[in-house]
This record gives structure tokens, sequence and C-alpha cells, in this order.
């Protein structure tokens, strides 16, 4: 049985036939083991996060490659409803990866009747992607992340000590800089000259003595 309450208000209980208790500490662990075999429904490269999924497919001939989406996501779409998942269409979206010039208007992607869009940019976890892999949208958001850091860097610098500004920028400044740095790394040095700049600009904050 399940109920919702807020404040003095309490909802009458409600019989629940299948799901697991929200804020258990074993129902992570059973809801993995539950979509577990999501990759099995379709011949995609699946990648699961908590109730994420990401699918991926490549083909080198656009007709072929719009022709088997759509009918593999047939197959996942089934796979979530007899196991009683719903998509969130409004959440959902597809991105076409090319470095040919093709308009992604023309590549039509739907699920369950309802057309998928696509995007220039999807949030991939701790990355953003662009269509072209230019990773100039990512460099452009960790840039403004290390901005902000070097602000508090710099306000800081009046009442601590170099090692302490050491601890901050290894918490503010380096994981945005090492996550996923072998994959956006490989942008151009215009594209990543930025992030250059503002790092030399936090060194210089920490010890301005070497510079």
């Amino acid at each position: 049985m399940q109920c919702t309450k807020m404040g003095a208000f309490k909802s009458s209980y409600k019989r629940i036939s299948c799901g697991v208790p929200q804020g258990s500490v074993i129902s992570p662990l059973l809801f993995l083991i539950y979509i577990n075999d999501t990759t099995t429904a379709s011949s995609f490269h699946n990648t699961l996060f908590a109730d994420d999924i990401h699918l991926h497919m490549s083909n080198s001939c656009f007709n072929v490659l719009q022709t088997t989406v759509n009918l593999e996501l047939c197959k996942t779409d089934h796979w979530l409803r007899a196991n009683k998942f719903s998509v969130n269409y409004n959440k959902t979206n597809f991105m076409l990866l090319t470095s040919r010039k093709h308009n992604p208007a023309s590549f039509k992607v739907t699920i369950n009747n309802h057309n998928i869009s696509p995007e220039d940019n999807l949030k991939y976890p701790g990355v953003l992607l662009d269509n072209k892999l230019s990773w100039k949208p990512h460099v452009q958001k960790v840039k403004t992340q290390l901005s902000r850091a070097c602000g508090i860097l710099f306000k800081l610098k009046h009442f601590t000590t170099p090692p302490v500004l050491k601890v901050v920028y290894n918490s503010l400044i380096h994981p945005y800089l090492s996550y996923s740095i072998l994959n956006w790394g490989r942008a151009s040095n215009a594209s990543i000259q930025p992030l250059i700049k503002v790092q030399n600009k936090a060194t210089k904050i920490i010890n301005p003595t070497n510079m």
C-alpha cells in the first residue's frame, strides 16, 4: 500500500502491484536488475545510466540507418511496454553525427507514432555533445564553470594561503578539466585556447610569484 503526505494532508492508500519503494536502500539495485536486459531488446548499442538509456547505431547509408533505427525502436518500445515502462517523449531526442552535409530534419525518427525531435547539442553524462563533435559547446560550458571558480579563488586569496587555494582548485577546477578529457581534448587548439587562459589565470592566483 502507498500514500502521499504533504504537511498535514495525507492521501488515501492505494494498492501497488509493481515497482519499488521510494527511498529504500535496495530499490536502486532492484531497479537496475529489472532493466538490465533492456540491451537484449534490440540491436542498438546501449548505455544505461540509472533510469536513462542512450541508444547508438551507425550506418554509412542514411536511408538504411533511418529504416533500421525506427525498426529497432519499435522493438525497444515493445520491451518497455511489456515491462510496464513508459517513454517520456518530451525528454527523448536524437542526434545525427556525420561529417557530410545532411539536413537532420529529413531524418525521421518515431516511437509509438510520436515524432522524436532532432537536436544539434545533447547532454551526455558529464559532457555536452554537438553533432559535429567539435566540442565547442562543451568547452564553452566548462569555461563558464571555471570562470566562476576563478572568481572564488580571487576572493579567497586575500584571506587564506596557497595550499588552501590548491585544495579549492582541486575541488572546483581540476575535475571539470580532467573529466572525459580524452574525448573533448581532441578539439582544435583554437577551441581549447579559452580553457588554457582560464587555467593560467587560476595558476597565477594560487601562486603569483612563479608567474
